[in-house]
Formats: structure tokens, C-alpha cells, sequence
């Protein structure tokens, strides 16, 4: 098996697959400025960002994306104790040009004394953004249910009292027949509470 490392990738075969991933490559240059790599058009995200500035010529990132400054840190730092290697950043969401939400991810990368920046946007952010928060949601509603099956538990267990003692007490027949009746109701009642979701320990709803 050939050694895949010696075979070089055409440039117009990584400018397709890096806009098929809708990534920038940027290379950090000396005194901390930046320049993308390759001949592609960038993706229009990262255009319209720069607005009327020239995204192959050097320039700083933070005048487009404010919020890199603090990885650009990290990324600096990374990049003066690594030869060779990645470190990732956390997504994170910017106002994109026409008022929509921009997800975007950056990777570092240091190879061979060189220093490269990848921003790449996120797909599917949004629908993941959704699947989260109806999964809020969802658990929102599943501690309200639980809540309100707890409220029941202590009245449940007054009116079980109070039917021992009147079992208790001196009962004609029809009455000791209303009686366990009555019993048996809220022991069936009380069973299918015991079964049914309870809220974590120190968070109970019961009202005293």
C-alpha cells in the first residue's frame, strides 16, 4: 500500500472539498494577521462579514468576528508551545450579515512551524438548537406532571388516616361497609402513586 501522505491533493480538488464543507482555511502570518488560502471564492458568510474588505488579503479577524478574540488567545498560546496538532474551539453564534443567526466552529492547527486557523459553519445548528430546546421543553413539562402527582400524595395519605380511624371506631354495618370501601379506594389510589414518578430528593412538592 502506498504511502498516502505522498500523494498531493490538486488544488482544485481541496477548493471543491473545502467549499463542499463551507470552511475558510486561513493562515496566521507574522505579527498575528490572517490569509486565506487557495484561489476559491470564500463562502458568502465570510464575505459579506469583511463587508468591502478583501478576504485574501491580510486582515484582522476581530473586526469581523469580535467573539474569536478570546480563542484567538487560546489559539496563540496553542500555537507558540505545539509543533504539530489541533485545538478545537467551541461553536458559538454570531449575527450574520442579513440579521440570521451564524454558527461557526474554529479549529487551530500547527503543522511544521505553520499556523492555521479553520472557521467552518455549523449545519444543522439550528435544527439541534430546536431538537434542544423542545427537549427543554419535554422536561419542563415532565417536572410540572410529577409535581402535581406529589401534590397528591399527602392528601392521600391524611384521608388513609383518617379512614383507619374511623375503621377504628364503633360502626354499624353499613357504615363499616363505607368504610372499607373507602379503604380499599385510596390503598389502590396509594399504590398507583408509589409507581408513578417522584420528584429527585430535597425538591419535593408536597404542601404542608
Amino acid at each position: 500500500m502506498s504511502d498516502a501522505r505522498s500523494v498531493r491533493m490538486p488544488d482544485s480538488l481541496l477548493g471543491t472539498l473545502v467549499a463542499i464543507l463551507d470552511i475558510v482555511v486561513l493562515e496566521r502570518l507574522y505579527g498575528g494577521s490572517f490569509r486565506q488560502l487557495g484561489t476559491e471564492r470564500p463562502p458568502s458568510w465570510f464575505a459579506q462579514a469583511f463587508n468591502s474588505v478583501d478576504p485574501h488579503a491580510p486582515v484582522t479577524l476581530v473586526q469581523a468576528f469580535p467573539v474569536l478574540d478570546s480563542f484567538l488567545s487560546e489559539a496563540e498560546a496553542f500555537w507558540q508551545r505545539t509543533s504539530y496538532g489541533r485545538f478545537d474551539g467551541e461553536a458559538f453564534v454570531v449575527e450574520g450579515p442579513d440579521g440570521e443567526n451564524l454558527p461557526l466552529s474554529t479549529i487551530a492547527v500547527a503543522i511544521e512551524g505553520r499556523h492555521f486557523l479553520l472557521i467552518q459553519r455549523v449545519a444543522g445548528f439550528d435544527d439541534r438548537q430546536h431538537i434542544l430546546q423542545r427537549a427543554r421543553e419535554q422536561a419542563l413539562a415532565h417536572e410540572g406532571v410529577v409535581k402535581q402527582i406529589d401534590t397528591m400524595r399527602a392528601p392521600v395519605l391524611r384521608s388513609t388516616a383518617l379512614t383507619n380511624e374511623l375503621a377504628a371506631s364503633a360502626l354499624d354495618e353499613n357504615q363499616r361497609q363505607v368504610v372499607d370501601q373507602l379503604g380499599s379506594e385510596l390503598g389502590r389510589i396509594a399504590q398507583s402513586l408509589d409507581v408513578l414518578p417522584k420528584p429527585p430528593r430535597g425538591r419535593s412538592a408536597r404542601r404542608r
